[in-house]
């Protein structure tokens, strides 16, 4: 069916939630696509008063009279990789100074990284991470894998089908999952992907001096802002409500989405919104922070297991059960033992930590990457930031996050698995793989001055899972006609996965597709392909 140029200008584009992927696809809709913002529509299930923003949340509450800062996720950024997230930063109005992007650049060089101190051993050994730990055999291994095409790579591939176990025991290993979360039972494909796109930045393993994180949280960052500019433009945002299901409609090899079935918050059934042909309906599948459990300083997470997956799953079902071609979300939610991850958020009051911390590692809050501890059984790893890290902290305040992939092991210092500790309890065992001869005194100031809330992410890094071709779907369905899907879970070839940049990217190509065909997104850029960055490369494994 041809559109007029009257259906093109009347066309309503629908969203659900306001996660990143629905939020890139609005603001290039308004900012890019010269799109009518009153004709914007995203259904988002939590209320207003809320935090928004999927993984990238950021959220305060008041303990004491105090207030504790917590939030789901942590992301870094580099200027090569990161190329569609930092278009999207400059579409976005952040003061009056300039955009997202303008402020990202103010603060790298104001507080650019350079580490000194790359990972922390056993006893508190330090490593300036010089010595990446590979040999001749890892190297080779990483070399094929590299070159393999990803066609050749077989079903359900995993990480451990390419490397020897001295792969795992080394440095370049330690630092590559503090960076990026892999576990050794996770998808070849995925790590091939991040290993070509990451190629460029191998040199800079021990100084990271390319790393780079926004001023704020990524929430303070971009995602506020983001939603203050839709809502000043006039994007209609309906808090407290959900897509559930939608209807579709086929014709020979062309499909449209037709009908989008809505719910409260609490349940209850919306009026169903009919879409048309003209329409567009961009859904976000799948979801890393569903089924999130909070605990608290006092209280550990709880480990009632999910009755059933959250929103952005469970659409996802509906629509495969109508469409069986648009993906497999079961091959995600397989088995929680392989994609569960946990992680804490402590505020500190008083300089200690900080000064502490700085002392450890020779460099100032935020100019420090993330410090894997590479004997920790919860594998826990460092993320500080430039203080203060949330608008308003007060100056006596210091805010760190820890991520950890081992929440079945017994601590070293705690002897409990990470999933029966309070935030307090997993405090101490990270205090005691910083300074195992922390003086009692301070020890003790450090917990009674600080609140930790842990988190346990039952979902974090079932993206990673190994996988076949077909499980996940391309962001255009073939024969879609008015739809397209958005987040972690779509298929968009050499992307990668638990990045801004794959939900950033897949929002651009679903408006190229559907709305605006002028709009290119930034090109991939694949450093193997530059000799000074082969010799860079090898030189930083030879060393």
């Amino acid at each position: 069916m041809k559109q007029t140029q009257d259906d093109v200008n009347d066309a309503k584009v629908y969203l659900n939630g306001l996660g990143l992927g629905s939020i890139s696809a609005a603001v290039y809709l308004v900012q890019k696509a010269d799109f009518d913002p009153k004709k914007i529509h995203i259904f988002e299930q939590n209320p207003e008063m809320d935090l928004v923003g999927g993984s990238m949340d950021a959220s305060t509450k008041i303990v004491d009279g105090k207030p504790v800062y917590f939030m789901r996720g942590s992301r870094m950024y580099e200027d090569k990789v990161y190329c569609c997230t930092k278009e999207l930063w400059s579409l976005i109005p952040y003061d009056e100074y300039g955009s997202c992007l303008d402020d990202q650049e103010r603060n790298r060089e104001e507080c650019d990284v350079d580490t000194v101190v790359r990972l922390l051993h056993a006893d508190g050994e330090k490593d300036s991470g010089h010595d990446l730990g590979l040999g001749l055999v890892e190297t080779v291994q990483m070399a094929r894998l590299m070159a393999i095409p990803e066609s050749a790579i077989p079903t359900d591939a995993k990480i451990t089908d390419y490397f020897s176990e001295a792969f795992f025991r080394s440095n370049y290993w330690y630092m590559w999952r503090a960076l990026f979360a892999f576990q050794p039972w996770h998808s070849a494909v995925e790590m091939r992907r991040y290993m070509r796109l990451f190629f460029h930045r191998m040199s800079d393993m021990e100084k990271m001096t390319s790393l780079e994180r926004t001023r704020y949280t990524n929430y303070h960052s971009f995602v506020l802002p983001a939603l203050r500019l839709l809502t000043e433009k006039g994007v209609n945002i309906h808090y407290g409500c959900r897509i559930t299901d939608v209807d579709f409609k086929v014709s020979g090899e062309q499909r449209w989405i037709e009908r989008l079935y809505l719910q409260t918050a609490a349940g209850e059934p919306m009026e169903a919104i009919e879409i048309r042909p003209h329409d567009r309906a961009f859904l976000t599948i799948g979801s890393i922070v569903s089924n999130h459990e909070y605990g608290s300083h006092d209280q550990p997470v709880s480990m009632k297991p999910p009755e059933k997956p959250g929103g952005g799953y469970l659409l996802w079902q509906k629509i495969v059960a109508k469409q069986p071609d648009l993906g497999r979300p079961e091959r995600f939610l397989r088995d929680i033992s392989l994609s569960r991850m946990m992680h804490f958020t402590v505020t500190f009051r008083g300089n200690l930590f900080e000064r502490k911390f700085q002392w450890l590692v020779e460099r100032q809050m935020g100019r420090q990457s993330p410090l894997p501890l590479t004997q920790s059984p919860w594998i826990m790893h460092l993320h500080t930031y430039r203080q203060p890290f949330f608008p308003g902290q007060a100056a006596d305040t210091c805010v760190i996050w820890v991520s950890a992939l081992g929440e079945d092991n017994k601590g070293q210092f705690v002897q409990k698995p990470m999933y029966e500790c309070t935030g307090r309890e997993m405090l101490e065992e990270l205090l005691g793989h910083l300074w195992g001869d922390l003086d009692e005194d301070e020890k003790a100031e450090l917990l009674e001055t600080s609140y930790c809330v842990p988190c346990r992410l039952p979902y974090g890094i079932s993206q990673f899972l190994p996988r076949a071709d077909g499980d996940r779907p391309p962001v255009i369905p073939e024969g879609s006609q008015n739809f397209a899907l958005l987040g972690q879970f779509v298929e968009i070839p050499d992307g990668i996965v638990f990045t801004t940049e794959y939900s950033v990217l897949g929002a651009i190509l679903a408006i190229k597709g559907l709305v605006d065909s002028s709009i290119e997104p930034p090109a991939m850029y694949f450093g193997q392909h530059d000799p000074w960055t082969n010799l860079a490369t090898a030189k930083a494994i030879l060393r």
